[in-house]
This record gives structure tokens, C-alpha cells and sequence, in this order.
């Protein structure tokens, strides 16, 4: 790609249509609201547009408003709507598996919302008696639109986690492959779902042969709004 060009030359007949498309729907936009707000009986006599046309327009131009077909569907926005809407803070507690090697009594996630609610980042981290002492993993979710399906992303400390995501029935499940820095790998499953707004039920599993072995299941409960 030369220095200076934000796109490929192979894309650049497709962004100058897509901005010609624009501006002819802007002023068709622009030109149905000026009859929709005008005496009916002016702007038939003004315009002499037949009201059959002037139908045909609205629908022409209100159609153009719909999803594009590679968009992200409903269940992938509302999730990431859910997850960082108030303070986007999540408390689950950690006493089932607390001990010697593993000292946090709670386990906390933090999400934000980006590019207008199509993606999100967040991250993961330890706590004892109410205070964070130490973050474990970082997080990006998105919608890949080449290949239809919500993206999964985590890392580290040096590993890396990467799949994809899905509904299915009432539940968001995952499947990501992890990679270390010594060179191993595995493959870890998740479930989650809301009972209510302010409630997050998340079970992890490893992936065995295609076999998804249960290891950990969390309630988080969203934070409220430190004033």
C-alpha cells in the first residue's frame, strides 16, 4: 500500500460510488421531509408529484435504511449493550476455588462499549477484601463481517486466546484455542447467560476431542455506579 492511501486502489471505485450513493439519498431524504411538512395540496401543485409517488418515494428511501447483510445481528449488539451499559463492572465470587495457590476471594471484569456498540474491550482481575491486585486478561470481542461470526479475543502474560462466539436457544457460547509461550496449546469452551439484567452466569469447560469437560461456573453481578 503506498504511503498516503488509506485504501487499497482496488477499493477506492467502491468508496467513491458508496459517497455518490450517499449524497443521492441525502437529497431524496431531504426532499420527501419538505413535502411531508408542506400543505399536501401546495406541493402537489408545486412539485406535480402524483401521491403514488410520493409513497413510492418513502419507501424507496426508508428501505435504504436497512441492516447490510454482513452486519452484526441483534443477539451480538444487545450482549455487548447488557454487558457495558451502568459501570460495565462485574463481581463474581471466588470462594468455591479460593486456597493457598489461588488467594482471591472475587474474580472482576470491566467492559466498554466501542465504535458506536459493535465491539467491545475489557479485562479481568483478581481481588481481595474489595481491593484489585492484579489484572489476568485482556479482552477484545467484535464482529467479523467477512466471516459472519462474532470474534473472540483474550491475552495475557504471554498467552494468547483466539474463536468465535454463537447463540444458541438462550445461551452465548464460545470456543477459543490458546497458545503459550513455551509452545503449547489448548482449547476452552464457555457458557453464558443473563437471568436477569444485572446478572452474568458464565461456565468454562475444556474441549477434549470435541469433548467439553466442565471446570468452572461464576455468577457475576453488575457494580453500580461509583458517584
Amino acid at each position: 500500500m503506498a504511503a498516503g492511501i488509506p485504501y487499497p486502489c482496488i477499493g477506492q471505485s467502491r468508496v467513491i460510488y458508496r459517497f455518490s450513493r450517499g449524497i443521492r439519498r441525502a437529497y431524496y431524504v431531504k426532499l420527501f421531509f419538505k413535502l411531508v411538512r408542506a400543505d399536501y395540496h401546495w406541493a402537489m401543485r408545486k412539485t406535480v408529484i402524483p401521491g403514488c409517488v410520493l409513497i413510492a418515494l418513502s419507501a424507496a428511501v426508508f428501505s435504504q435504511q436497512d441492516a447490510p447483510a454482513n452486519a452484526a445481528p441483534a443477539w451480538f449488539l444487545q450482549e455487548i449493550a447488557t454487558l457495558t451499559s451502568g459501570s460495565g463492572r462485574w463481581i463474581a465470587s471466588n470462594a468455591e476455588y479460593q486456597g493457598e495457590n489461588e488467594p482471591y476471594d472475587a474474580y472482576g471484569t470491566e467492559w466498554v462499549a466501542e465504535f458506536g456498540g459493535s465491539s467491545m474491550r475489557g479485562h479481568l482481575f483478581g481481588m481481595v477484601d474489595g481491593e484489585e491486585v492484579g489484572e489476568f486478561w485482556q479482552f477484545r470481542q467484535y464482529w467479523h463481517p467477512g466471516r459472519k461470526e462474532a470474534v473472540v479475543e483474550q491475552f495475557g502474560w504471554g498467552t494468547v486466546g483466539i474463536g468465535t462466539a454463537w447463540k444458541e436457544s438462550e445461551m452465548t457460547k464460545s470456543d477459543q484455542f490458546f497458545f503459550t509461550v513455551d509452545g503449547g496449546s489448548n482449547r476452552s469452551g464457555h457458557v453464558s447467560h443473563f437471568p436477569d439484567k444485572d446478572t452474568h452466569v458464565t461456565a468454562s469447560f475444556d474441549i477434549i476431542d470435541d469433548e467439553w469437560v466442565p471446570r468452572r461456573k461464576y455468577t457475576w453481578t453488575r457494580q453500580a455506579v461509583v458517584e
